[in-house]
């Protein structure tokens, strides 16, 4: 008696070898036993995968190339393709100008990039390079360059016996012992009787300037052009001068601008507002972004605390960097340095910072090394009252010595990072909105909200990925954890924060993606795909396996991951083997099929980039090609999906590699020495021709018809092959009993072609035609309920197999098998 199963949907995609006899679950039902080059629709069906076009060879093909998204906007995305030392900048579906910047990573080192986008400014990271910053300045000019820190982040302070001397403040300007003794011009609006400016330059807290009005300035004159780029401003001391109920909090300054003196005119390079609620001789840092160099500076005074006078300590500037004259730090022993080994010549570039006598900690960092125990410095922010001896010292936390941050993410207005080789469980989270051109990582003393945060996680492993969410979420070789607000009643800040266990489900050192409310990451070695994701209600996480019913597709292991959200809701993942994994993943609708792809001409992926299109997320891919014998990695760019509501069938894009040709009608096509020697299929007009082989870039149409619109590339197969059938006639499972499938009505849409059979061998064409169409002209598409009676045996166990392998689409969206099986 025949059965009919129906499958209305392949919302699973291809199932493990390990579930062909799971019939009792309802992922049986729902799933394939091979979907090859078919995706998974977001709506349950079929359809075939887009094919390629081809973009360009990346600029040394004997060289890996990697993918990495620069999107500014949905309307401004670009993707920059990583190989043989330079990127390349792509938008639209091809290279920006002749754009090309040199980068410093090792091809070797392409796949452990991290990054994370703020407006026009990509930050890289690597564990073996500083961290990096790719700017956009406009569509043809890019830059990338080093991006340091002013400020920390430290390695714990010293608890040894050994002392850093420095030879100086760091401060560019000199100890001042009258208005222009020993060196340059210090001059004041007004100053009240007897209190004269250039004691704001003496180095001496105890002495005061006072000025008789709430609005004055005072000015120091280099005697040449300097670069300033911070200043302090410390508050007068005591009481006013004249009146003991008056403190000098409130002499001190509210409101102000410090500017610089270009020879004709002072340009404001920094302004304050409502500095308020200072305490006798508090000195107050600012720092501002400035390359220009000025003969004078000073400090313009609007308005005051409400005191009878104006009335400040000590002025200090900080130089910009690269023109600051180093000072000398010599240290008593190599005790407590890089393991008692003292300085090492990879200590360049690194940050160290001595306890001053305001009992603060100001940074220096390091330019040359000299010996074990010498180093020369300048100063990155506010320099030293005094030069003396310390025991209260600390060293960064990053450098060529200790190694540099392999992960950045942005999370509550920080910029956080992780993981160095010195900490591999590290974190790092620069003061809030403390990223622009250098990095802050300064801690106040007593601790600020808005103070940076620096941690080591419970668990020793090291970190593989950090993402943002609701909790900054982290991903270690030995567990998932999350980092947050402590009490979810306060804002997250450097006095209100925690980290804890999620799970205890290891992470692979692979980016992840984020997907509606998840962050779906790969596992441990490699072989599975797991979700980070938030419990009922907000409360607690959970990291479940999203790819358990397929895990045969990541054996060879995942290389990247990428995530294309329109028009289906697809995660893509490159494996080992070449070939890429296309999870479409829909959670809301308990979407999670699997599918596999492999290019056409036996291409192998290498490297998988999405970035916003017009109407769909595009899919970049580079695709490692043996042309002639000779490997080429080409730059591809999937097509959109085919959808007769939107595009014509000339227009249906269903080969790899390939160009097409819109013009006057042609029977060739030239410029295809991408494909030289290639056997390539053809599409003219919307009508299939006869596979033709690329000679000297060109092919011709076998049939010698003109065509306007030839799509021209490299053919693949579409194979979607069912689970065996578990009816039965009623006795019990039919799963391993005879059976076989007398028909099946196809539900299909915008069709082309399609073959139906037992298996691949014995598929056969459905036929779409008729006698009385011009075979000459583009096929039909058939949309609707279609019978067929393929060639089967008792053998067969009820599988069914679809191919569809030319130049043509083909939509799956229901299967109905009339079934016979044994009695």
């Amino acid at each position: 008696m025949p059965i009919y199963d129906l499958k209305p949907v392949f919302s699973r995609g291809e199932l493990s070898p390990k579930l062909h006899s799971r019939a009792d679950l309802e992922y049986f039902k729902t799933g394939l036993k091979e979907c090859q080059n078919f995706t998974v629709m977001r709506q349950g069906g079929l359809t075939r995968r887009p094919g390629t076009q081809f973009v360009q060879e990346v600029k040394d093909s004997t060289r890996p190339a990697r993918f990495i998204p620069f999107i500014f906007s949905a309307s401004q995305a670009y993707m920059l393709v990583f190989n043989a030392g330079v990127f390349w900048v792509y938008t639209l579906g091809g290279r920006v100008g002749t754009v090309e910047v040199a980068h410093p990573y090792a091809d070797g080192d392409l796949f452990q990039l991290d990054y994370d986008q703020t407006n026009d400014v990509l930050d890289i990271t690597h564990k073996g390079y500083q961290p990096r910053r790719i700017s956009r300045l406009s569509d043809t000019s890019w830059t990338i360059s080093a991006v340091s820190a002013s400020d920390g982040p430290y390695l714990p302070i010293n608890s040894t016996t050994t002392t850093l001397t420095p030879s100086g403040t760091g401060s560019p300007l000199p100890i001042m012992t009258s208005n222009t003794t020993p060196s340059g011009t210090v001059a004041a609006s007004n100053s009240h009787s007897g209190y004269l400016p250039y004691v704001l330059f003496d180095k001496n807290s105890n002495s005061q300037w006072v000025a008789d009005y709430s609005t004055s300035f005072v000015s120091y004159t280099f005697p040449s052009n300097r670069v300033i780029v911070g200043y302090s401003v410390s508050s007068g001391n005591g009481t006013d001068v004249t009146n003991p109920n008056n403190s000098a909090a409130l002499n001190a300054p509210k409101s102000w601008t410090f500017e610089g003196y270009n020879g004709t005119s002072w340009v404001v390079l920094d302004s304050q507002y409502g500095q308020t609620g200072w305490s006798s001789n508090e000195r107050r840092y600012f720092k501002f972004t400035n390359t220009t160099a000025y003969i004078g500076y000073r400090l313009n005074v609007s308005s005051h605390n409400g005191g009878t006078y104006l009335q400040l300590s000590e002025i200090d500037f900080t130089e910009l960097e690269s023109a600051a004259t180093p000072i000398t730090i010599t240290a008593s022993s190599t005790t407590g340095i890089n393991n008692n080994a003292g300085f090492q010549s990879t200590d360049v570039g690194r940050l160290l910072s001595l306890l001053g006598t305001d009992a603060t900690y100001h940074p220096f960092r390091i330019t040359a090394v000299t010996s074990t125990t010498v180093v020369q410095a300048v100063a990155t922010g506010n320099p030293l009252m005094v030069a003396q001896a310390t025991l209260q010292w600390k060293l960064g936390a990053w450098s060529d010595q200790t190694g540099w941050p392999a992960h950045v993410a942005t999370f509550e207005q920080r910029k956080v990072y992780a993981r160095t080789n010195t900490q591999p469980s590290g974190i790092w989270g620069t003061k809030t909105g403390g990223y622009g051109p250098f990095l802050d990582f300064s801690v106040s003393v007593p601790v600020q909200d808005d103070d940076a945060i620096s941690f080591t996680l419970a668990d020793v492993n090291e970190i593989q990925w950090i993402a943002e969410g609701s909790d900054l979420l982290i991903g270690t070789a030995g567990a998932a954890r999350i980092m947050g607000r402590d009490s979810p009643n306060l804002p997250f800040s450097a006095k209100n924060f925690r980290q804890s266990l999620a799970s205890t489900y290891a992470s692979q050192a692979v980016r992840p993606v984020k997907v509606g409310n998840s962050t779906v990451f790969v596992a441990n070695f490699g072989k599975a795909i797991r979700e980070f994701v938030q419990g009922d209600g907000g409360v607690g996480y959970a990291t479940p396996d999203i790819s358990v019913l397929s895990d045969h597709l990541f054996k060879p292991g995942v290389v990247e991951v990428s995530y294309a959200q329109e028009p289906d809701s697809i995660i893509w993942l490159p494996n080992g083997d070449g070939n890429l994994i296309g999870l479409t993943y829909e959670k809301d609708q308990s979407m999670a099929g699997m599918h596999r792809h492999v290019m056409g001409g036996s291409g192998f992926v290498e490297s998988c980039g999405t970035i916003p299109g017009q109407s769909r997320n595009e899919v970049w891919l580079i695709v490692r090609r043996t042309i002639g014998g000779v490997t080429r990695r080409y730059i591809e760019r999937m097509a959109a999906s085919f959808d007769l509501k939107t595009m014509t069938l000339p227009n249906a894009w269903l080969l790899d590699c390939a160009l097409q040709y819109t013009g006057s009608p042609a029977t060739g096509v030239n410029g295809l020495s991408h494909l030289e020697g290639q056997t390539v299929s053809i599409l003219a007009d919307g009508a299939r021709e006869t596979d033709q082989i690329v000679t000297s870039g060109a092919v011709t149409l076998a049939s010698g018809r003109p065509a306007s619109n030839i799509i021209v590339g490299l053919a693949y197969t579409s194979r979607a092959r069912l689970m065996p059938s578990p009816v039965s006639a009623g006795d019990g499972s039919g799963l391993g009993r005879r059976k076989k499938v007398v028909s099946a009505k196809l539900d299909l849409l915008d069709t082309g072609s399609l073959r139906v059979g037992r298996n691949s061998s014995a598929a056969e064409e459905v036929a779409f035609r008729h006698t009385t169409d011009n075979l000459g002209a583009a096929p039909p598409l058939y949309s609707g309920f279609y019978d067929v009676r393929p060639e089967t045996s008792w053998s067969d166990k009820g599988e069914m197999t679809l191919i569809a392998d030319g130049p043509l689409p083909a939509t799956i969206r229901s299967i109905t098998l009339n079934t016979d099986p044994e009695p």
